[in-house]
């Protein structure tokens, strides 16, 4: 028997989260992938990750503080990092890689957001 589970694209539910991006998200016991897809100007406003993450560019390119990333680049945020934030410069997705239990962190974004952290 197989330890791989597959899932198809059918079986993936897409929302819009609270930093305004078009997610969908993979989970194990020990680990997190969540796939984020922009239009071009969207911007995901500063955030961070309370244990780091990877980030891969899928297609397109965005714009994360002052580097910009186009399909097949990558980067790493090490928590405590502080906030980055992240603009689509065309329409495009990018992959987030981090550890399950993993937490955001944000700079006060309001009461909404303060009770709904999952992004």
């Amino acid at each position: 028997m197989s330890a791989f589970t597959p899932v198809p694209r059918e079986a993936l539910q897409w929302e819009r989260n609270v930093l305004g991006s078009e997610v969908t998200r993979l989970h194990t016991s020990g680990a997190m992938l969540t796939v984020v897809h922009g239009r071009a100007g969207d911007v995901v406003p500063a955030h961070g990750y309370s244990k780091g993450c990877v980030t891969y560019v899928v297609s397109g390119r965005i714009q994360i503080d002052d580097a910009v990333l186009g399909a097949g680049d990558a980067g790493t945020y090490a928590a405590p990092g502080g906030y980055y934030s992240v603009k689509f410069l065309e329409d495009s997705t990018y992959v987030v890689a981090r550890s399950h239990d993993d937490d955001i962190t944000v700079p006060d974004i309001g009461e909404r957001a303060a009770h709904h952290l999952d992004a």
